[in-house]
């Protein structure tokens, strides 16, 4: 099995290489937005028939290398529902990007030749993670609010595939963040004051109208997400310590969740911006990293059925508390949960249902230092 790392670097340049850098990052935008016009118009997104329609003139117009170019029809065929492309990130290949360890440099095709010994602003940890690596893939990507450049190497590590035999069930909720069969509990009460804190100054700024307010969102907008991220981390960290070898991380499928609840107004912002997608992701490697398999289950009825008698009724989750009608148990409904997660997988996998995979290939971003 493949687990992905991608190591964020800061680039040093000098105002000569920045410019060249951000004209290459304008004609790559360009010609992924070229490209998907030509798909929109011949309704195709397969990236074969693609290429064939557009690469030469594309070549011709932008002036970038061959590889460039079909890296940016790749880009349009892969984001098959984009509308415009914004110069904010390049894809690389060991065509167009290289790395040498010994000084700590890459080097990376643009629009004015190839520009060498640019060199990695980094500390130990990323030198660590460097070392005996020949990373063939990276994404080069310009950061408006400090206006420098980063680029994130992704590195693959193929590790065997994990088993273990002592499931841990863990429920991701707005309430509780996530909540563990053995025993963790992370709060969603200072996340929720938060948000709503921002979703209240996005509000003001929005009427105001005024550019100095739209600049203010953009900022508002990178330093909710970080911040967010940041905690998703230290979630997952945490869950998976506490994971021993042998353990299994059980999972709700909870794709398309948003489309198949109904919400009052009042709730519909903090769902949305519920980060639990992320959360998984984060679960998923980190726990792979450790030798810890990821499964995932089906999320029916697992904060309504009792885990004591397997009563199934809407009535026996009454807000944050869970009391079953049949025989009067009465608990967390978020502990209840991630105890039917672990039952459920349990009872599927006694029936042959399911087998002990990770749902996708994870992949790690490292902060620079």
């Amino acid at each position: 099995m493949k687990l992905v790392k991608t190591i964020k670097c800061k680039l040093e340049t000098t105002q000569e290489q920045h410019d060249i850098l951000k004209e290459t990052l304008n004609r790559f935008a360009c010609v992924c937005n070229d490209a998907l016009k030509v798909a929109i118009e011949n309704k195709t997104t397969n990236k074969v028939r693609l290429h064939h329609l557009c690469y030469q003139e594309l070549k011709k117009q932008y002036q970038l290398t061959a590889n460039l170019i079909i890296r940016a029809i790749a880009r349009v065929a892969v984001k098959k529902k984009a509308k415009f492309f914004k110069a904010n990130s390049l894809d690389l290949d060991q065509r167009v990007f290289s790395f040498k360890e010994y000084d700590m440099t890459v080097s990376i095709s643009s629009y004015a030749g190839r520009l060498k010994g640019l060199k990695l602003s980094i500390g130990n940890y990323q030198r660590k993670l460097l070392k005996d690596q020949k990373p063939k893939f990276a994404t080069l990507v310009y950061n408006k609010r400090k206006k420098c450049f980063y680029i994130h190497i992704a590195l693959e590590k193929f590790v065997e595939i994990p088993f273990g035999s002592n499931p841990i069930g863990c429920d991701r909720g707005i309430y509780n963040l996530a909540t563990t069969s053995n025993g963790l509990k992370f709060s969603g009460k200072q996340v929720k004051h938060i948000r709503n804190r921002y979703a209240k100054l996005r509000q003001s700024l929005q009427k105001k109208g005024t550019k100095g307010a739209k600049r203010l969102l953009k900022r508002l907008s990178g330093k909710e997400q970080r911040w967010m991220t940041n905690i998703n981390h230290t979630i997952s960290r945490r869950i998976v310590d506490s994971c021993k070898s042998g353990d299994i991380l059980v999972l709700e499928d909870l794709k398309y969740i948003r489309e198949r609840i109904k919400l009052a107004r009042k709730q519909r912002l903090i769902t949305y911006s519920w980060a639990f997608g992320q959360l998984g992701s984060f679960l998923e490697y980190k726990a792979l990293e450790k030798g810890i398999p990821v499964v995932y289950i089906d999320p029916h009825h697992t904060s309504q059925r009792c885990p004591v008698c397997n009563h199934i009724e809407r009535s026996n989750r009454n807000g944050h508390r869970f009391s079953c009608k049949n025989c009067g148990y009465t608990n967390n409904a978020d502990i209840v949960a991630s105890f039917n997660i672990r039952q459920v997988y349990l009872n599927t996998l006694s029936d042959g249902l399911l087998s002990i995979s990770p749902k996708a290939t994870p992949s790690l971003a490292v902060a620079s230092s």
